[in-house]
């Protein structure tokens, strides 16, 4: 592994380390309620779009992935909650 020259900084070239597959971190395992927020959050996206491929109304742009986001949220909580009455 050599390092070689590399436009990095503002100060000009600097030595860099090629990455070798090795020295990579292990990726983490996603959380159960990751997995879960995904799975809802694909479920509501697929729900809020028409056969053209674009948003339904109101769930356009930013403002559309924002309630998506919180709809597949509050439906994960929804069900977490429950499961702990059980």
């Amino acid at each position: 592994m050599q390092p070689t020259l590399g436009l990095t900084g503002e100060a000009g070239p600097e030595m860099v380390i090629p990455m070798m597959p090795g020295m990579m971190k292990p990726k983490r395992k996603p959380s159960t309620y990751n997995r879960k927020y995904a799975a809802a959050y694909r479920r509501i996206k697929r729900k809020k779009t028409l056969k053209s491929g674009k948003m339904s109304k109101g769930f356009s742009g930013k403002s559309g992935h924002k309630k998506i986001v919180k709809m597949a949220h509050a439906e994960v909580k929804k069900a977490q909650n429950k499961r702990r009455r059980r």
